[in-house]
């Protein structure tokens, strides 16, 4: 495990048994309604941008130019072009963004258990299909590298111990810096990343650009009901995990709802700015079932 940090996370055997039975529970449902997912073309689920070479065909409108054989098309006098396939085994490197924003909910849930019940779901998929699993869990300050494992029992112990850490201190604020650098050079060229987070506005890096286009990047996030409609006329107090204070919300207020409508807009821009394809990213809401929606993305990808 590699690591960026000087803090260090005390796992409590209490922690230990309550992270197993969550990541037994996650398992049984996934076991218990995937039928379709395992026994259908997990090709078309994990595409990846790694690819294996198969074999020379003729070259056709429209076919990538950058594939077509050179020395097969000067010595047959016309256009052909090498065919790839999707290597069988990939990497799916989950990059959990553990940010202080994830500590807000609503209702009984937050965001943060709602994102690490969705990084259950994909390692046990990773299981199911024989895939490699590497995380990167990112928190305010620094980051933990898990290098590529396989075989359910080194899976399952490392996502224990993911869903055992401490959420992230509320105080002194610290950004969160995902080290995309980092990853461009280690990940080898059969990965597929999945980025689990909250999406924050902030400027694009070339380093996440560059990720980007060498590998097939999937993003999901968690939504919270009042993030698309506060409270009607109502007065209370709320701490912001981010700004680090307590705040007056007055949604009564119009200049307060005019707000809300203005960043909700913009987080929504960025969020289709990063993903700007239709199955490369996927919303969630707190307050609904996670794994059906789970499943619909991914059924709804391999049929694309």
């Amino acid at each position: 495990m590699s690591e960026k940090s000087a803090d260090h996370n005390v796992f409590s055997k209490e922690k230990i048994k309550e992270a197993a039975r969550l990541l037994r529970r996650i398992e049984w449902k996934v076991k218990k309604s995937s039928t379709h997912l395992f026994l259908g073309e997990y090709r078309s689920v994990f595409k990846g941008k790694g690819k294996e070479f198969d074999q020379v065909v003729a070259y056709e409108f429209g076919d990538d130019i950058r594939d077509i054989d050179w020395n097969v098309t000067a010595r047959l006098g016309a256009l052909y072009r090498k065919k790839f396939v999707e290597e069988r085994e990939l990497i799916l490197t989950l990059v959990v963004e553990d940010s202080p924003s994830l500590l807000f909910g609503s209702g009984s849930l937050t965001k943060r258990d709602a994102i690490m019940e969705i990084a259950g779901y994909l390692s046990i998929l990773a299981t199911g299909f024989s895939h490699r699993l590497s995380i990167v869990h990112v928190f305010p300050g620094g980051y933990f590298f898990m290098p590529p494992m396989k075989g359910k029992k080194k899976i399952l112990s490392s996502m224990v111990k993911l869903f055992s850490l401490d959420p992230p201190s509320l105080w002194p604020i610290k950004s969160t810096e995902i080290p995309w650098s980092f990853l461009y050079r280690t990940l080898p060229r059969n990965s597929v990343v999945f980025w689990l987070g909250d999406f924050p506005r902030r400027p694009i890096s070339r380093d996440w650009i560059a990720l980007s286009e060498r590998f097939e990047i999937i993003g999901f996030r968690v939504e919270d009901p009042w993030e698309y409609a506060l409270p009607e006329k109502e007065r209370f107090l709320a701490y912001d995990p981010v700004a680090g204070k307590v705040v007056k919300v007055d949604t009564a207020n119009l200049d307060t709802q005019k707000r809300q409508q203005k960043w909700r807009l913009e987080k929504e821009n960025y969020w289709k700015s990063l993903f700007p394809k239709r199955f490369s990213r996927c919303s969630f809401m707190l307050g609904t079932p996670i794994f059906p929606k789970f499943m619909q993305f991914f059924i709804e990808r391999s049929l694309a």
